[in-house]
Order: structure tokens, then C-alpha cells, then sequence
């Protein structure tokens, strides 16, 4: 078939198109009159045109109970507010396009548009019983999350996600959709020839109202998944107040805590649900939240040691699995754990009052606190073999290097370990 130029395809997708909206508009006349014939509103016309958008199943909401109307949005929630969100789209569309828009003067005579106020109302009627969704979904999910069950930990935050991002793609498509129904009843000399100011006033309240809630789920979502992800911390924090230094000192582990890896994983999870701005906040503020509170998880820690390898640990942890950029604070922590591990055993071996005969040899005191130290954190736990590593050589640096030159400065004596033994039992560190 030869294909028609340019021009000619043009002007036949115009005609398809008026044909459209011509048809659209006979199809809505039909269902405002429906609706005008009972004195209150005949609720059959906006039932059957959600039906013919698809969204049928809003009209068997109202019928179940609270648990099976839970259950049937939690087993196909996206799909719902898709489906949701595309009737919303089209309820826009036939309004702006089928009755607000200009016709020719021709087409105007042939199909008029509907009774501007009887249409806004059987529009407000429709919308009604959209929005019902909306407030379905807010007090389906407004449970509050546990996350005791570190096996159920992924799937809970998979589907606390989903929730959170369900209620901003609703919101967003509500707020885009406002703005051009609101723009085309200042615009269009339809509506303002023919409707009331309080009519347009009471569509404009509606959608204002129904934002706001929307606005209001998608912050109690927010507040749900932070308050789950930070309450076991807060919990701990609880029970080393209640139990003491004693139980602080028997819990304490400079391993990754166990909260880090709740934290990361909600993290995670709304990153891979990411899209929209508002994740943003939230994930920064739980990592913030998240580090201040490490932090002060460490301050209980006896001894310091303990304390900065832990920082080290997770902050290490919380690197590898966001990509943030921590170089700079795990380097503070790995200067302040040399600081108060190894740097006070070596300052006997650089203080120049001690004689260079044995009896008054700092090796003695440096080879008795080494070999303490060496023992107590052979048995602590760092888990990144590139982190092991990395301490394992700052350490070797620092004490080797300064035991070989106090030898090398006082060749008469002879040592009870050599550095080479000490390299090797450094290497030894941090297995757990």
C-alpha cells in the first residue's frame, strides 16, 4: 500500500483524533445525564465509567471486611495503584481534553459538552470514590514493623518499600492531575461562564484534602521504616543502661553490630525501591542517624581500643555497602586506634633517659605490654580481609619499625622477640 505524504497523514491523524474526543464527549453527556436523574446523583453512572477504566475492583472494596480488604491490596498493591493512577490519568484527560478544550464553532453545534456544573459534580462523585482508595491503603499499612526476625528482615523492608513508594506514585500522579484540572477551570471560559465560584471552590478543596492525606501516609511510611530500623539499637542502648558496665563489658565486640546490618539493609532495599526525591532524606537521614548512634554505642565499650576497632569495622561496613565516601573518618579511627594500642608501649623505646645496659633496657617493658596487647586483640574480629590486612600493616609499621631502629641504636643488646617474630605474630591479628 502506498503510504499517504506527509501532510495527508497529518491531517487523517487530526480527523482520528476529533473523531475521539467527539465520541468522548457523546459517552460523557451520557453518563452526566444518568447521574442527573435522581435528585441526590444516580451512583450507577460514576460505578460504570470506573468500570470502563478498569478500576472495577474500588466499587468491592466497601463490601470486604478490614482483614480481607488488607490481604487483597497486600498481595497486589503495585498493580492496583497503577491500575489506580492510569484511571486517575483518564478522568484528567476526559475532562481537559473532551470538555474543557476548544472545538471548532462546527463541532461545537454538533456535539456540545455537558452542563459544565452537572458535569463537575458527576466528576467530584467519581473522584469520591477514588480517594477511597487511597485512605485503604494508608490504614492497611499503618502497623507498625518488626523486625525481631533477622530471616523475615529482608522481605518486611522489601515490602515496607513498596508501600512507601505505592503512596508516592499515587501522590504524584494526584498532584500533577490537580494542577491541571485546577489550571483549566481558571482557564477555560466553559467553566467560567457557566459554574459557580463555590463549585470550582469544593473541586479544588477535594483535591487539596485528598493531597494532604496522601501527603500524610507517605510521612507516618517514613517515619514506620525508620523507627523499625533504629529501634533494636534503641533497645540495646535500653538494656546496657538497665544491666551495667558488667553486661556492656561481656556484650562487647568490635564486630559488625547487628543493627549496622539492619540499618544497611533498609537502606538497600529503599534504594532499589528508589523513585522519588523523598527516599533521599530518608536514606540520609537513617545513615546519619545510624553513625550517631554507633558512636555512641562505642563510648561504652571499657576499653578504647575496643572502642575505635569497632567504629573502624562498621564504618568500613557502611562504606563497602553504600558507596559513601567514609575515607576520611575510618582514617581518623585507624590514627586514634594506633594511638591508644601501640603508640604508649613504644614511647620506653624512644625515651633517651633509659641507659643502654640490659639492667636498665626499656625491652623488658615494651616486650611484656606487647605480648598483653597481642594476646587480648589476636582474639578480636575484623571480617574484611582488605581491612585485616590494611591494620595488620599500620600496626607492623609503627611497633617493627620502631623496635628495629632502638635495636639497631643499641646493637649491644639482645632482645627477648625479634622483629621478624613480632611481624609474625602481628600477622596473627584480628582472626576472632
Amino acid at each position: 500500500m502506498e503510504r499517504p505524504l506527509a501532510g495527508e497523514g497529518l491531517d487523517l491523524d487530526a480527523m482520528e483524533f476529533k473523531e475521539e474526543l467527539v465520541e468522548m464527549r457523546q459517552h460523557l453527556r451520557g453518563l452526566v445525564a444518568e447521574f442527573c436523574v435522581g435528585a441526590s446523583g444516580n451512583v450507577t453512572a460514576p460505578d460504570r465509567w470506573l468500570s470502563e477504566l478498569n478500576v472495577a475492583w474500588l466499587l468491592h472494596l466497601s463490601e470486604l471486611g478490614a482483614s480481607a480488604r488488607g490481604s487483597f491490596i497486600s498481595r497486589q498493591l503495585q498493580q492496583l495503584v497503577q491500575s489506580w493512577i492510569l484511571a486517575l490519568r483518564k478522568i484528567n484527560t476526559s475532562m481537559i481534553w473532551a470538555c474543557f478544550s476548544g472545538f471548532s464553532s462546527q463541532e461545537k453545534a454538533t456535539v456540545a459538552p455537558p452542563a459544565a456544573p452537572e458535569f463537575v459534580c458527576f466528576i467530584e462523585a467519581t473522584l469520591w470514590k477514588m480517594f477511597i482508595f487511597a485512605g485503604t491503603i494508608a490504614g492497611t499499612i499503618a502497623a507498625p514493623l518488626n523486625f525481631d526476625d533477622t530471616n523475615c528482615q529482608e522481605h518486611i523492608v522489601s515490602r515496607a518499600a513498596g508501600e512507601l513508594r505505592a503512596l508516592l506514585d499515587m501522590r504524584d500522579a494526584l498532584s500533577s492531575v490537580s494542577e491541571h484540572i485546577m489550571m483549566s477551570f481558571r482557564s477555560s471560559p466553559y467553566v467560567q461562564s457557566t459554574i459557580h465560584k463555590d463549585i470550582t471552590d469544593d473541586m479544588g478543596g477535594l483535591l487539596s484534602a485528598e493531597l494532604g492525606k496522601l501527603d500524610e501516609a507517605v510521612r507516618d511510611a517514613r517515619y514506620r521504616i525508620r523507627t523499625a530500623a533504629m529501634s533494636s539499637l534503641d533497645d540495646d542502648d535500653s538494656s546496657a543502661e538497665a544491666g551495667g558496665t558488667t553486661q556492656t563489658t561481656l556484650k562487647s565486640s568490635p564486630d559488625i553490630h547487628k543493627v549496622t546490618r539492619s540499618v544497611i539493609n533498609c537502606i538497600k532495599v529503599l534504594s532499589a525501591n528508589h523513585t522519588h526525591g523523598y527516599q533521599d532524606g530518608l536514606i540520609m537521614e537513617m545513615a546519619t542517624s545510624l553513625e550517631e548512634k554507633l558512636t555512641r554505642v562505642s563510648q561504652s565499650f571499657p576499653d578504647q581500643s575496643l572502642r575505635f576497632l569497632f567504629l573502624i569495622n562498621n564504618t568500613h561496613f557502611i562504606r563497602q555497602q553504600l558507596h559513601h565516601d567514609l575515607t576520611h573518618k575510618i582514617n581518623t579511627y585507624i590514627e586514634s586506634y594506633l594511638q591508644v594500642s601501640w603508640a604508649p608501649m613504644l614511647k620506653c623505646l624512644n625515651n633517651t633517659t633509659f641507659h643502654c645496659f640490659k639492667r636498665n633496657s626499656p625491652l623488658p617493658k615494651f616486650e611484656s605490654e606487647f605480648q598483653m596487647t597481642y594476646a587480648v586483640q589476636k582474639l578480636w574480629k575484623v571480617p574484611d580481609p582488605w581491612l585485616r590486612k590494611r591494620l595488620r600493616e599500620a600496626i607492623i609499621e609503627i611497633v617493627v619499625s620502631d623496635l628495629t631502629k632502638y635495636l639497631e641504636d643499641n646493637n649491644r643488646i639482645t632482645p627477648g622477640i625479634t622483629p621478624q617474630e613480632v611481624e609474625e605474630m602481628l600477622q596473627e591479628l584480628f582472626e576472632g
